[in-house]
């Protein structure tokens, strides 16, 4: 992967299955995949990964199903597919990962908060997939806990209501992590 042409664009119709088989190839919560919601990292023709903003019937906004390849990891797309979601995004925005991982999305201006802070819908997203990291220990699976991370764009101090703003398109080359 040394010299990759990433384009990162919105999902289409087509990439409906190929988002699903991507989410579900690393047991994300595979409730809400709808392609209108989904940015896409693609590479010569196949997708090679995925990001979302799900937005709730409460009006929050969650960011989720955030996934690469395992072969296209460590060169910056997840990195890019966020920043692309983030361009102009100005509502609050709540995002469930694994505790050993919430210090990662500090650059974007994720804290971490108690569960009974966030909004319902994400509070239940979170609620489901500790149930399914508890079932984990059970499969012998290793068990991460996950928490409630929440980033409220500059000067914003209380919810807001969804907007439905178009999410901007980002398309560029990609370095090698060796470059």
């Amino acid at each position: 992967m040394d010299q990759l042409a990433i384009i990162i664009r919105r999902a289409t119709e087509r990439d409906q299955q190929a988002i699903r088989a991507l989410v579900h190839s690393e047991r994300l919560n595979p409730n809400g995949l709808h392609w209108q919601n989904f940015l896409v990292a693609v590479t010569g023709g196949s997708i090679i990964g995925a990001v979302q903003m799900r937005k709730h019937t409460d009006g929050s906004r969650e960011l989720g199903s955030l996934v690469v390849t395992r072969e296209a990891r460590g060169h910056g797309i997840a990195s890019r597919l966020i920043d692309a979601l983030f361009a102009e995004e100005r509502q609050p925005v709540w995002m469930i990962t694994a505790e050993a991982n919430a210090g990662t999305y500090a650059r974007w201006g994720f804290r971490q908060i108690e569960a009974r802070a966030a909004p319902v819908k994400v509070r239940r997203n979170h609620l489901m997939g500790s149930l399914v990291c508890i079932l984990s220990f059970f499969m012998r699976r290793p068990v991460r806990r996950l928490v409630i991370l929440e980033r409220r764009p500059a000067g914003k101090t209380s919810r807001t209501s969804a907007s439905d703003q178009p999410l901007p398109l980002a398309v560029s080359g990609l370095q090698s992590a060796r470059s």
